[in-house]
């Protein structure tokens, strides 16, 4: 085990980053360097650690986060929980940081360290076993805002797709099952969040041996190119779209091209995980 500790901080008391969803993509970079993380409602004096603090939650207490990380001389912070960035990372004031916004904004985040929300921590305790790829497109999930009734109306154009749209969050497949599509299918995809472009499903799709489809506009149809600005034009060969009404080109595409396409994506996916994995540690000791 490392010798730096990550710790969770909650100033608020309650808001832990292991009890969300997206703690995943940190959490296996922790694994990875043998990071032991702890909750903490208030952090002890020490040479350097890692923080996470939950971003929506702790929007109010940014003074009080700041005090916190003053105890610690070197710091490497990541801000999660914040899909809507309103937590005010600028506003940390510290000597010696180094701040990783996930799912940043392009009009506010531009100074930060960028990281995706990456796959929900509870992806690794629900692996399927390995099935044939069977299905060319697959996509289950809620049909709340604009860029999705767009993709819910295409869809059904797509020969061999599994297409299962839910009223909200969680309502379709359970997670075994869910993962299990994936694995059965080739193009997945992946429409924005409910605030930012960013979605699990992009990186799941990944995980599954899939290609995913990356959107170009938000939940209310703004251009905003999220993919070059969280990962410096490093995913141009992945198919994104500003209209989803051209999914059944795209998915013929991208099963033409199966499994050559999805081998690019998934080995660049992996070095970016492994990257970012040094690359936070290079940070910490610097």
């Amino acid at each position: 085990m490392n010798d730096i500790k990550a710790y969770l901080l909650a100033v608020d008391k309650e808001s832990f980053a292991d009890h969300k969803w997206d703690f995943g993509f940190i959490k296996e970079a922790f694994k990875k360097n043998e990071i032991e993380y702890l909750e903490v409602t208030s952090l002890p004096e020490c040479d350097r650690a890692f923080v996470v603090v939950c971003g929506y939650e702790n929007r109010h207490l940014i003074n009080e986060v700041s005090a916190e990380l003053r105890k610690i001389k070197r710091v490497v912070l990541f801000i999660t929980g914040d899909e809507r960035g309103v937590f005010r990372a600028d506003k940390i004031a510290h000597s010696n940081i180094e701040i990783w916004i996930q799912s940043p904004y392009p009009d506010r985040h531009g100074p930060f360290n960028k990281m995706p929300i990456g796959c929900p921590s509870h992806m690794k305790d629900n692996l399927p076993d390995y099935t044939n790829k069977k299905n060319d497109a697959f996509f289950s999930g809620q049909i709340t805002h604009d860029r999705r009734r767009e993709l819910a109306e295409a869809m059904p154009n797509v020969p061999n797709a599994l297409f299962n749209p839910t009223a909200g969050f969680t309502q379709g497949y359970g997670p075994k099952e869910y993962y299990k599509h994936l694995l059965e299918s080739k193009v997945v995809p992946s429409p924005a969040g409910t605030a930012t472009i960013d979605s699990f499903r992009f990186y799941e799709a990944l995980e599954m041996l899939a290609l995913p489809v990356g959107d170009l506009k938000n939940s209310v149809n703004e251009e905003q190119n999220f993919w070059d600005f969280v990962f410096e034009r490093e995913t141009a060969f992945i198919p994104k779209t500003n209209n989803w009404q051209e999914v059944p080109g795209i998915i013929e595409k991208g099963v033409s091209d199966y499994p050559g396409n999805m081998h690019r994506a998934v080995s660049w996916w992996i070095k970016y995980k492994r990257d970012f994995a040094y690359k936070i540690m290079e940070q910490i000791n610097g």
